[in-house]
């Protein structure tokens, strides 16, 4: 796991708000998470992109639909693993 990577992805504010809406949503379709943004769909999926990098949202084939969703685990061990870091 790359700390530093996960970290700067989550600071970017339109990344952090498509963690939210998935959190709040569980599983939503990529349109149904575009209709939360004004953005453009490309930008939006640039952003999903950083965030599958790094293994933050995961992505299930349902059909022609892709349903997106918290990887609620990496999420988790991101949190445990920079709170061991800060403290040594």
């Amino acid at each position: 796991m790359n700390l530093l990577k996960i970290s700067k992805a989550l600071a970017d504010g339109t990344r952090y708000k498509i963690l939210k809406i998935l959190m709040a949503n569980g599983e939503i379709s990529c349109g149904e998470l575009e209709d939360h943004f004004t953005l453009s769909q490309p930008t939006i999926s640039h952003h999903l992109k950083i965030l599958y990098d790094c293994e933050l949202v995961s992505v299930k084939k349902d059909g022609q639909h892709s349903l997106l969703s918290v990887n609620k685990k990496m999420l988790e061990k991101y949190f445990e693993t920079l709170k061991m870091e800060l403290v040594k």
